[in-house]
């Protein structure tokens, strides 16, 4: 239980650090181009897509846990078993961790709750922050399901090529010469 949630703080986590940095960038940038001090636009930027993606990501995550608890109460298993997979090897490094349906729903539901309480925020119009921010979630969505199947066909060829390894290597004889002793006088 605690491990999910620790797992949950970092992935969140890191989203937002990105989000600040990508802020900070693009605070700095416009500071830039209007003559604005970079430093102080640059670093309100930041702190304001830290705001953002915490909403948008804080909700991505509550979503990201309900629907799995609603596909293990609808089908009876976990919506990240991999159907598709048949090569009968049950490691879980080799299957994907996620579906990307899971990916794809818990982004859009957290672009529109999290857009929704962002844009009622700041603008106290809930469905502009919402139309806003849930096509920028599921694009991020989609990284992260490229991410993930990247992820995942690195892993299985990585095994691949160890196991070619091991088997080469169990294969292989090791000619070692046989010496024999010589009689120096002959």
């Amino acid at each position: 239980m605690i491990d999910d949630v620790l797992a949950a703080i970092d992935h969140l986590s890191g989203r937002v650090t990105a989000s600040a940095m990508t802020g900070m960038g693009c605070g700095a940038a416009y500071a830039t181009f209007k003559g604005f001090p970079i430093f102080k636009t640059s670093m309100s930027t930041a702190v304001s897509f830290a705001l953002v993606s915490t909403a948008c990501f804080g909700m991505e995550r509550v979503a990201n846990v309900i629907l799995r608890q609603s596909s293990m109460l609808i089908d009876g298993k976990s919506i990240a078993s991999n159907p598709d997979d048949d090569n009968g090897d049950d490691s879980s490094i080799i299957q994907p961790t996620t579906n990307s349906r899971l990916y794809y729903g818990s982004h859009a539901l957290g672009g529109f709750f999290g857009g929704g309480v962002v844009g009622f925020l700041f603008k106290g119009n809930p469905m502009a922050g919402a139309f806003l921010l849930t096509p920028i979630m599921l694009g991020i969505g989609k990284i992260e399901v490229s991410l993930d199947e990247y992820r995942n066909e690195r892993l299985q060829q990585l095994i691949k090529d160890i196991d070619q390894e091991s088997d080469q290597e169990q294969n292989s004889t090791w000619n070692v010469p046989q010496y024999t002793k010589t009689d120096p006088t002959k």
